[in-house]
């Protein structure tokens, strides 16, 4: 399946297909030219390329890392590849590194709209209506005690300027520091406890306490944030029809 999808990226790229790499995301496949340098970014479940390009260039101008747009089309996204390795436990980072990426998030201009907190209320009825029904009683029991904690915790939560999906595999680095930031799809407002929940979940656990000890009203948030993730995946793939998707955001509660 993978060689098939390459050639017909490949194809669409008006280029052999040797020399390139595929990575599948939730949001988009991106498949990568090492030679040129630039990575393909083609969004899955019909997701318009341009918004995305807009938002890249938006928070490029306010000195994040995010890649230069290079080329923007109907059916992709061409930006440059952008240096260093994904964030992991494993990785040697410097915890004011990853505190200059939050402050940098926190100061990028947004609107205050409510629609993000109306998400983790959605959210909360697609774990009840979906999730719950393939879950045993205890667990059911604690996912829905998870995500209507979530949801109230937005309620009443700050809003700011969040990257949305801040996990290790969208946050580069080298030597040390953060050398660039993937995957824009759905940057906008929202609480920045959300992203301080993912990257600290991705960061090496003294990192995480250096963190936690720099910006401790973020922590206390990104605990009823983080809880969700699993049951964000599950729900993901249930309304896709990812089956892999299902299963790895489900595993914790069998």
């Amino acid at each position: 399946m993978r060689t098939i999808l390459i050639d017909d990226y490949a194809r669409a790229m008006g280029r052999a297909p040797d020399g390139l790499r595929l990575v599948r995301g939730e949001h988009a496949d991106v498949v990568l030219d090492d030679d040129a340098g630039l990575a393909w970014r083609f969004p899955r479940h019909g997701a318009p390329v341009e918004p995305l390009a807009e938002r890249v260039r938006m928070v490029r101008a306010h000195g994040l890392p995010a890649p230069e747009v290079v080329l923007v089309r109907a059916d992709c996204l061409v930006t440059r590849l952008l240096p260093g390795a994904p964030l992991s436990e494993r990785t040697p980072v410097e915890p004011d590194a990853l505190a200059a990426l939050l402050t940098a998030l926190a100061a990028v201009p947004h609107d205050d709209a409510a629609s993000w907190r109306a998400e983790w209320q959605t959210l909360a009825s697609e774990v009840r209506h979906r999730v719950a029904p393939l879950l045993s009683p205890e667990a059911r029991r604690r996912a829905l005690a998870e995500v209507t904690t979530a949801a109230e915790t937005a309620a009443s939560a700050p809003a700011g300027f969040v990257h949305g999906d801040l996990g290790g595999a969208n946050v580069l680095i080298e030597n040390g520091r953060v050398s660039g930031v993937l995957d824009w799809d759905e940057a906008g407002p929202g609480d920045p406890a959300v992203d301080f929940a993912a990257l600290s979940v991705s960061s090496p656990e003294p990192v995480r306490r250096r963190l936690a000890v720099q910006f401790p009203d973020l922590a206390g948030r990104a605990r009823a944030y983080a809880a969700t993730f699993a049951l964000q995946e599950a729900v993901h793939g249930l309304l896709h029809d990812e089956q892999e998707a299902v299963e790895a955001g489900l595993a914790s509660y069998r």
